[in-house]
């Protein structure tokens, strides 16, 4: 099943249906519980948070086998979301579902034009702008900060759902695409290549998350520890991800194929993106979801609490530090 579809709808019941499906078809009794986590597909320290809780051992020790799936494989069900975008989206449009981590508060991207496009207003006349899919998060902060720079997003660009950034990097470079959101990692690439910066997402006043955990509201309801399981573990890869410099320079450096000096400024960064614990304030969750409500052009009034669930997460940050962890 691609999970990465260009019309918000086909994302939303997609998308619900995906969580949903590996809840209904669980065995009831296993020594080891199979999870699966869907991912962005991108060299980002979204990503990488589960990748070193796997590494590290944090999911074997809650009797966790975590499979992290691709955004554009053919996933199937899965059972908890990285891409807390699209997950936000679809609770917005009505889906059964609840955010119960976050990772990144601030964005951590940058836009790029081609050789051809040095200003932003470049881009006006119908240029070609690629974004990960319609209705995510790279598609509503791009639409905000273009407007910002007084490009009608709706009149002067024509934004396309393309994929990974590994895609928009080639379809840029390749001419298919005017200008692209990118990474940290395909940043330096893009530089790299002489491509132009014509903005970076963070210096702007966006209120939004992208990466994180997300599950169905029936599966934290009826299956809380295994929940409490994946958390704990998730979280403690967080804590150590930030605790951990030079080891997770090391690991960034390896895994995104690129310098240490490349990966130790990517780290920094990143930090300073990151939430302490993996939870956020209830004002910045009204926020956020203001935010996205005005980008998707959703009228009726959501709740912080219909959008994120803290609860387990926040009794494990208290558990772990009583713990001295």
């Amino acid at each position: 099943m691609n999970l990465m579809p260009s019309n918000r709808f086909t994302l939303l019941i997609a998308l619900a249906a995906s969580l949903t499906g590996l809840f209904f078809n669980a065995p009831l009794a296993i020594a080891i519980d199979d999870v699966k986590v869907h991912t962005s597909g991108s060299t980002s320290a979204n990503v990488l948070i589960y990748k070193i809780a796997q590494e590290r051992g944090f999911y074997k020790e809650e009797k966790l086998n975590v499979l992290t799936i691709a955004a554009t494989s053919s996933a199937g069900s899965f059972d908890f979301s990285q891409i807390l975008g699209q997950t936000s989206a679809a609770i917005l449009h009505g889906a059964p579902l609840k955010n119960v981590m976050v990772f990144d508060t601030r964005p951590l991207f940058w836009f790029f034009g081609s050789k051809k496009i040095r200003r932003i207003q470049d881009l006006k006349g119908g240029k070609l702008v690629g974004v990960s899919s319609l209705g995510a998060n790279t598609d509503q902060m791009t639409r905000e900060v273009l407007a910002m720079n007084g490009i009608d997003p709706r009149k002067d660009v024509v934004i396309q759902g393309t994929g990974t950034g590994a895609i928009r990097l080639a379809a840029l470079l390749g001419g298919s695409l005017d200008a692209a959101i990118t990474n940290p990692t395909e940043s330096i690439m893009a530089r790299k290549q002489g491509l132009n910066e014509l903005f970076f997402y963070g210096d702007y006043d966006l209120n939004i998350v992208s990466g994180g955990a997300a599950l169905t509201d029936r599966m934290l309801k009826e299956k809380p520890d295994l929940v409490r399981r994946f958390l704990r573990a998730t979280l403690r890869a967080l804590l150590w991800f930030r605790a951990n410099e030079k080891e997770a320079v090391a690991r960034m450096a390896e895994g995104f194929r690129i310098s240490r000096d490349d990966a130790l400024g990517i780290y920094k960064a990143t930090l300073k993106s990151y939430s302490l614990d993996g939870t956020i304030s209830r004002e910045l969750q009204d926020k956020i979801v203001n935010f996205q409500r005005k980008q998707l052009k959703v009228e009726k009034e959501i709740s912080p609490e219909q959008v994120y669930d803290f609860t387990i997460l926040r009794a494990l940050n208290e558990e772990l530090e009583k713990a001295g962890q």
